[in-house]
């Protein structure tokens, strides 16, 4: 059940109709289902995946994965808020001349 979850997940886009022939938009009908399947599928390959690193003893890697993203105990990411954070628009002059 949960590979067909993920498989339809992956092949079918929000605004196709459902695989399952109900007749609505997959967005509708399966998405949020299929993304919770593999929320928990993601969860549990997390888990068995610390129990193995805790069983054999390697520790957490805490080094930030990129300079100016923090990340929270979850891994989920913690974006920078302040005047560096702000991306920084490069313009160029217009050519003089019209056409």
């Amino acid at each position: 059940m949960a590979d067909q979850a993920l498989e339809r997940l992956r092949n079918t886009g929000r605004n196709d109709d459902c695989p399952c022939g109900s007749g609505k938009k997959y967005k509708k009908c399966h998405l949020r289902e299929d993304e919770a399947t593999e929320s928990r599928a993601l969860a549990n390959a997390a888990e068995e995946a610390r129990k193995k690193a805790e069983k054999e003893g390697v520790k957490e890697d805490h080094t930030p994965r990129h300079p100016e993203v923090r990340h929270g105990r979850d891994g989920q990411v913690i974006k920078p808020h302040g005047p560096m954070s702000v991306s920084r628009q490069v313009t160029t002059p217009r050519k003089a001349g019209g056409s």
